[in-house]
């Protein structure tokens, strides 16, 4: 992707000056093929190729396939090195990195529903072998985790870290909010007792041109449904308003955290300047398209199925006094996202 695309290039050059400062740091990037992890991996990639750097990048995933296509430029250097292998097992391979940065989960509804159970360990023994080689090694530590956490709290719009609500445990996509939060707990433990250099990086709603092809979100499909010409069909009235950040904002503020984060502690990753309602993410990518928005509203029977909407505003004041800034406004960040995709599809 990252030889496909000069928008997507002049975008990845915003984060060159939040990777870290040690130029031959050994770094290892789990969920590598995913959204945010890609997305970081080719920061490095292009530093090295373009700044002079020599950052070593272990990039994993369970997929060699996926591993081989996705990184097709991992041939032109020797720092690039692709680990196929499942996360909840125990790592195979030396690898003694400065920096990991654990971005592996199974991260869409439908994975979820399909495989609630991988979801849950996935997160849970994942998180445990990555902190377990951070001991081993020394290795600094960033956790990514999601808004989901936060359950629901009542008569709250707008949530800071400090804030628990309540996650029904009797449904089943409950597995993956419910795991973060073990995992962000086993963190918090592993800091404590071993005195482990780890953060926690509690993500918003994230896209970009790194969402992969079978991401069943609503922002994802409106995204694919405006490029295909087709209009936007909503079931609802899509009222919820939410967070939305840009991968490559999303990453800065990753890597902000990776850097500067204080051990033990979880920072929101969000764009006080990108906050909307469904509706309005909706408008957004058909105007940008050329498409159109038609509600498709259910009757009273098909609404019980639906889960009841709630807002999540993430309050990022915690992450922007670490100086970080976001760049990219909902509109800008949608249209950079399309014009990258359709720049990819007619190479």
């Amino acid at each position: 992707m990252i030889n496909k695309s000069k928008i997507y290039k002049s975008s990845l050059k915003k984060l060159l000056p939040e990777l870290p400062e040690k130029k031959d740091a050994v770094v290892l990037i789990t969920g590598a093929t995913g959204l945010i992890g890609s997305c970081i991996a080719d920061a490095f990639f292009l530093s090295n190729a373009e700044n002079g750097s020599s950052y070593t990048v272990y990039v994993m995933g369970r997929s060699e396939e996926k591993l081989r296509r996705r990184f097709a430029y991992a041939g032109e250097t020797p720092l690039l090195h692709c680990v196929a292998q499942d996360i909840n097992d125990p790592l195979t391979e030396d690898i003694s990195p400065d920096y990991i940065i654990h971005a592996a989960s199974n991260a869409d509804p439908v994975a979820y529903a399909l495989y609630p159970a991988q979801t849950l360990l996935t997160n849970i023994y994942g998180t445990k072998n990555m902190l377990d080689l951070a001991v081993k090694t020394g290795a600094r530590l960033l956790l990514t985790s999601t808004f989901e956490v936060y359950g629901k709290i009542e008569d709250n719009d707008v949530y800071s870290e400090n804030m628990t609500g309540v996650i029904d445990l009797t449904a089943i996509r409950s597995c993956y909010p419910e795991s973060k939060r073990s995992a962000e707990l086993l963190l918090r433990c592993y800091v404590q007792q071993y005195g482990v250099g780890a953060v926690t990086a509690r993500l918003s709603s994230i896209y970009g041109p790194t969402m992969l092809k079978n991401d069943s979100k609503a922002h994802a499909q409106f995204i694919r449904n405006g490029l295909a010409g087709e209009n936007i069909v909503l079931k609802s009235e899509g009222k919820p308003r939410r967070t939305y950040t840009y991968v490559v904002d999303a990453a800065a503020g990753i890597l902000r955290i990776l850097k500067d984060g204080v051990s033990g502690e979880v920072y929101n990753v969000s764009n006080e300047n990108s906050i909307a309602s469904i509706a309005e993410v909706a408008q957004t990518v058909a105007e940008i398209c050329g498409t159109r928005v038609v509600f498709d509203l259910p009757d009273d029977l098909e609404a019980r199925g639906f889960s009841k909407p709630q807002n999540c505003i993430l309050d990022n004041g915690k992450l922007r006094s670490l100086g970080f800034c976001g760049r990219y406004p909902l509109e800008r960040g949608l249209r950079e996202t399309i014009e990258i995709l359709r720049e990819e599809t007619q190479n």
